[in-house]
């Protein structure tokens, strides 16, 4: 049985089951994180539709795990008493915040009108995850008082958001783009490298993943990887999940992968956060840039990216060099005169 410390190994592990229909993925999300994330008032997810610009949320399906009776009833009250645009702030990539802080910035009347329909609570930490075209799922744990997240939870919260997204964002490319069949590559679900897990060993690369680097960081990632899901597990989960970057070298998720006589691999599937290049940046410029406006720390970026914190500083004070600014308040004046696409 999951301690509630390794259940955040177990959440992590769970988001990347890239073989469950999404219903079944949310489901066993929930199951995982339960011991790590309830605060005894159960947890539950909301499968929604958030629109890319401001707007009103589509709630699609709601699913419970040891939640208050009648949930669905009170989430469909919920969309038809109150402005579902007021939620929209609540699936915005960022550093993570209960809903009370998010209101804080945002709308505290709409704060107020949520809690009435959840009266059994006084607060919420949601983590979320959505496509570009607004499909998603937010993951909700009540709280039993308004809450302020302490840097070190802020940070936790961080790391799980980051593997989250990161994972929704393989399952629907995967999803969308017939990945299964080993489109692009020729190997499995357009993988670039594909990594005996018996040694580490390099057992085929293609695109980008084949120059040493790539390879030597895609080798590292999924020792790291295994380090983390092993003893640290139990012994040291926070140190497990500092381990277990969301990327390797702001492109690659590793996954596992059993070939037909059930050996198992690590493949390095393309996955790069989805963002846009409004000046000439390069591609892991806008990813640091996007991830920074957002008041996302370096460290974050960093572990978000899979790159170093020093790397991340270099990237951003080059991109900031080319947008010619000079601190992070010019930084998002700038980057909102081009109306980015955040990362997802």
């Amino acid at each position: 049985m999951a301690t509630r410390e390794s259940a955040i190994i177990d959440f992590t592990e769970a988001a990347y089951d890239l073989e469950s229909e999404h219903d079944e993925w949310v489901r066993r999300l929930l199951a995982a994180g339960m011991p790590a994330f309830d605060q005894g008032l159960g947890m539950f997810a909301l499968t929604a539709v958030r629109p890319p610009e401001p707007g009103p949320i589509r709630i699609a399906r709601v699913h419970a795990i040891a939640g208050q009776d009648a949930l669905a009833e009170r989430v469909q009250e919920l969309e038809q008493q109150i402005d579902m645009r007021s939620l929209w702030p609540l699936g915005r990539p960022g550093a993570p915040k209960t809903l009370s802080e998010v209101a804080h910035d945002h709308d505290p009347a709409a704060f107020a009108s949520i809690i009435r329909h959840f009266d059994f609570a006084e607060d919420a930490l949601g983590l979320s995850a959505f496509d570009s075209t607004g499909w998603g799922v937010y993951l909700i744990t009540p709280l039993p008082k308004v809450t302020t997240l302490s840097a070190r939870a802020r940070e936790r919260w961080g790391m799980l958001t980051a593997h989250l997204r990161a994972a929704h964002r393989l399952r629907r490319a995967i999803e969308n783009q017939g990945l299964r069949r080993g489109a692009k590559t020729g190997l499995p679900l357009g993988a670039e490298a594909v990594i005996d897990a018996s040694d580490f060993r390099i057992a085929e690369a293609a695109g980008r993943a084949t120059s040493r680097p790539a390879l030597a960081a895609l080798r590292d990632a999924a020792e790291q990887k295994d380090r983390a899901r092993g003893h640290l597990r139990d012994s040291d989960p926070e140190k497990a999940l500092e381990l277990w970057r969301a990327l390797v070298r702001g492109r690659w998720s590793t996954v596992d992968w059993f070939d037909s006589g059930g050996r198992r691999y690590v493949l390095g599937i393309p996955n790069p956060p989805e963002v846009l290049d409004p000046r000439g940046l390069t591609e892991r410029e806008m990813q640091v840039v996007s991830h920074a406006v957002l008041g996302i720390t370096n460290k974050m970026i960093g572990y978000t990216l899979g790159v170093s914190p020093g790397r991340v500083s270099t990237l951003l004070g080059s991109a900031m060099k080319k947008l010619g600014v000079h601190t992070r308040a010019q930084l998002i004046k700038r980057m909102t005169d081009f109306d980015p696409m955040v990362p997802r």
